[in-house]
């Protein structure tokens, strides 16, 4: 994009947030009204979901007024509805009038449409207070600090955006300054630099969704009522890729297909949203795929351990004390690849790494024995990442609404 071509983009978005600030204002936001979004509006799941449910359940002691959930899936919004929440479809007068008269939006992906749907119609978000409860825990070097958008260097805009009143004037709805949710001081670096906000923006909570989920859906409590059935359940949760030359996908492999039937154990697998990279053997026993979807976020109660990579969903295993496998089999590709990786896994997450799928099945009979947390630098490596990535905190509904609140003074 030429230097010509971005300043009449963002004169066009300065001008869109300036006409939605006039409009949201003949309409009153009110700052009782919350609305959320979540996964470019394709899934109800999330850290979005879990908040979205307790506000619902608790809009009457907590003082709210109306609290939406906007989606672009028909499905999601028929479902939502039939269970008694108020959904409604992006794009419709409905829709619209809601962003606008909302005094809080609240997502947890994408606040801008870079090739994508945002989780919201972020157009309409000016003069409301913007909340992103990120999704990820900060391993893999996404948004501002992937290795391709490194690479690609520094821009004039760029650098103009260090000034934080203009970035937010420049980001469609202002979202380029959004207060963005966080779990420790560590991370809080992390998710700024991969926000590419000033740290004004950011402040230190947990995830909604290291909460109790408040109401599963009908085809989770199918799910876990499965997974009930066995003696133990890997999840198994790749993230995406866009090299899959040294992947070995472990269901390929004929000890882990009879280790499940040895222990039985369920392999549950859910592939990442962004992945193009499909596994889906229906003739391998106690194997359950699920749709991308999802919500993994309902089933790590029910797991024996988690199985990943280089995703968020590890650290997500430890903060809940699940046994985790990194099953790592192309970390130098991946590390150098388009993505890259926030710190060094090798050293720091040695003891919970399997490069093979010899050393994966060796760690999956470390859980099936009881011996998994007895050897050596696990337990430190759990109580380490507890502390920087979870800053000691027990998640709590009311204290996440609390930090909030008090963040963007609501």
């Amino acid at each position: 994009m030429s230097v010509l071509e971005g300043a009449v983009n963002r004169l066009k978005t300065i001008f869109s947030n300036v006409w939605v600030g006039i409009e949201s204002g003949a309409l009153r936001r009110d700052k009782n009204v919350v609305l959320f979004g979540a996964w470019m509006g394709t899934k109800f799941a999330d850290n979005s979901r879990f908040l979205f449910q307790y506000l619902s359940k608790n809009k009457n002691f907590l003082g709210l007024r109306k609290v939406i959930w906007v989606t672009r899936n028909e499905e999601v919004n028929a479902l939502l509805n039939n269970l008694g929440y108020e959904s409604f479809l992006c794009g419709t007068k409905e829709s619209r009038y809601w962003h606008l008269k909302a005094g809080v939006h609240i997502l947890c992906n994408a606040t801008n449409r870079q090739g994508h749907d945002a989780d919201i119609d972020i157009q309409y978000s000016w003069g409301a207070r913007k909340i992103q409860l990120w999704h990820g825990v900060g391993m893999k070097s996404v948004g501002a600090i992937a290795n391709e958008h490194i690479s690609a260097g520094g821009s004039f805009w760029s650098r103009l955006k260090s000034n934080r009143n203009l970035n937010m004037l420049m980001s469609e709805g202002g979202w380029g300054e959004a207060y963005f949710l966080t779990t420790s001081p560590l991370k809080l670096k992390i998710c700024q630099a991969i926000a590419a906000c000033s740290e004004e923006s950011m402040f230190i909570s947990n995830y909604p969704r290291n909460c109790e989920c408040i109401e599963l859906l009908p085809k989770e409590n199918e799910v876990i009522n499965q997974v009930k059935r066995y003696k133990g359940a890997v999840f198994y949760l790749p993230t995406f890729r866009k090299d899959y030359s040294a992947y070995v996908h472990p269901l390929t492999d004929a000890g882990v297909k009879q280790f499940l039937i040895d222990n039985d154990f369920l392999w549950i697998e859910k592939p990442h949203s962004a992945s193009t990279f499909q596994f889906r053997d229906t003739d391998i026993k106690n194997v359950l795929f699920l749709d991308s979807d999802f919500d993994v976020n309902v089933l790590y109660p029910y797991v024996s351990a988690v199985v990943s990579d280089y995703s968020s969903a590890v650290f997500d295993a430890v903060y809940r004390h699940i046994p985790v496998i990194m099953y790592t089999p192309d970390i130098e590709i991946f590390k150098n690849g388009n993505i890259g990786l926030t710190f060094d896994i090798e050293s720091n997450c040695a003891s919970v790494i399997a490069r093979t799928i010899l050393e994966t099945i060796q760690m999956l009979d470390e859980v099936s024995g009881a011996s998994y947390f007895r050897k050596p630098g696990r337990t430190e490596f759990y109580d380490r990442y507890i502390e920087e990535f979870w800053n000691n905190t027990k998640a709590s509904y009311d204290q996440i609404w609390i930090d909030i609140k008090n963040k963007a003074k609501m």
